[in-house]
């Protein structure tokens, strides 16, 4: 499954004073580049007779505006930078360098992209399997998101496909092997209603659509997110996660059949409505790879776990993770979800239906118990650090930082499978791939 990587962005806060306008420009100037980046800066404002200004994607394999790779199939890296101009319109530019000798570039062709924002940033061997086509992702000020794939041949930089959509992945969908395949999510159509897969991959030489495929006709009202992974069999599965409405998600899955040529939706084995199996309420329950095996696992909230006692029956639920790939209907993991931190914990599957989840007595987490509640066998619980009053004393094992504050955990009363090992290895921040 590609993962996606969250950056996280230090802006610093300009305080009103009495400043001079150059100490203003001096905080606001880009800390200085070094190495290659420098060198490829230099050479693009030498082309512009200006500075340009670099452009950070928000996501994809590139998270800096500067990307290397053989883009033309030559055995030599190129390189290929985002950037913005005062003297051109407000729109991101892509621009192509090649290298001329050690930390020297020149630029080779440069594109207009398409709005003023960059979502994401990727390459993929979509054509063959020398060379590599630049996938940028442009986002309007209203939200609407555009795909622009661009195949360089090192005299012209060209673009093969642009596309409205809402989310894409790349992957060996159709099992060749040596070329990756596309599949975007396209854009609600109201009349239709659902959610349409396109489906492109390279036929002789050439990089195209093959396929589109609409699910959920009525139910869908727009793709969540896409995920691949491998199954039982070794093949590649798509995993679609789609909006129901404005607050319910569910899940499709969709394999590809060498047979037909074309995605179609796959049901497992026992599984007659993977709509109701597969339904959540909370927005950021997304599938993925839970147990980092290949695998996508799909979530889902369950009412048989056990007992919340309020107020934690606001904050946490009990969940299933299922990968639904093999014709058993695939491997669960149980455990409780906090709503409020996104986290999920595995709880061993001999306490599913038999425990009582309270709240601690400082009301910073909560305590697993025997389902009559009289034994404590695990405290959860989330913390500053620093605050010695807090903390308390006990023997806590640190899990997670969230921010500035502490994911802990001990053990009360042992429970065979609960350790304390158990709990650091199978706690999961959902916000982080």
């Amino acid at each position: 499954m590609l993962k996606k990587i969250a950056a996280l962005l230090l802006v610093p806060v300009l305080l009103a004073g009495c400043s001079a306008a150059g100490d203003v420009e001096t905080l606001l100037r880009a800390p200085q580049l070094s190495g290659e980046s420098a060198a490829l800066q230099k050479a693009l404002n030498n082309y512009l007779g200006g500075s340009a200004t670099l452009k950070y994607p928000a996501s994809g394999d590139f998270l800096s505006p500067f990307a290397f790779g053989d883009w033309d199939g030559d055995g030599t890296d190129e390189a290929a930078v985002l950037y913005t101009t005062d003297t051109t319109s407000s729109n991101v530019w892509l621009a192509v360098l090649e290298p001329t000798g050690e930390s020297s570039w020149r630029v080779s062709r440069v594109v207009e992209g398409l709005t003023s924002e960059v979502q994401s940033f990727s390459a993929a061997h979509l054509r063959d399997t020398s060379s590599q086509q630049l996938l940028a992702g442009y986002v309007s000020p209203q939200g609407d998101q555009y795909l622009v794939v661009y195949q360089y041949d090192g005299d012209t930089l060209s673009t093969v496909i642009s596309k409205s959509y809402t989310d894409m992945i790349v992957a060996d969908f159709t099992g060749k092997g040596d070329t990756q395949d596309l599949v975007l999510a396209l854009p609600p159509d109201t009349e239709l209603g659902g959610v349409t897969l396109q489906l492109l991959t390279a036929n002789d030489g050439e990089f195209r659509s093959t396929q589109t495929l609409n699910l959920g006709e009525g139910v869908y009202s727009s793709c969540a997110a896409l995920h691949a992974g491998t199954g039982s069999d070794d093949g590649m599965y798509l995993v679609m996660d789609a909006w129901t409405g404005t607050s319910s998600l569910v899940s499709d899955i969709i394999l590809y059949d060498g047979a037909t040529g074309f995605l179609q939706p796959y049901r497992p084995s026992g599984m007659s409505d993977i709509q109701r199996s597969t339904l959540r309420y909370h927005r950021e329950l997304l599938s993925r790879d839970l147990d980092d095996n290949g695998t996508v696992d799909i979530p889902v909230e369950i009412d048989d776990g056990g007992t919340l006692q309020t107020p934690m029956d606001k904050r946490l639920s009990f969940l299933l993770w299922k990968d639904y790939t093999s014709m058993a209907g695939g491997n669960s993991k149980f455990g409780v979800y906090d709503s409020e931190y996104n986290i999920f914990m595995e709880l061993p599957e001999s306490m599913h239906g038999s425990i009582l989840i309270r709240s601690n007595q400082s009301g910073t987490g909560w305590l697993i118990c025997n389902a009559e509640g009289t034994t404590v066998y695990c405290e959860m619980r989330v913390v500053d650090p620093a605050d010695n009053a807090a903390t308390g004393v006990g023997n806590y094992l640190r899990i997670a930082n969230i921010g500035s504050q502490q994911l802990q955990a001990r053990v009360v009363t042992s429970y065979y499978g609960l350790s304390l090992d158990f709990i650091s290895q199978n706690t999961v921040l959902l916000g982080s791939n």
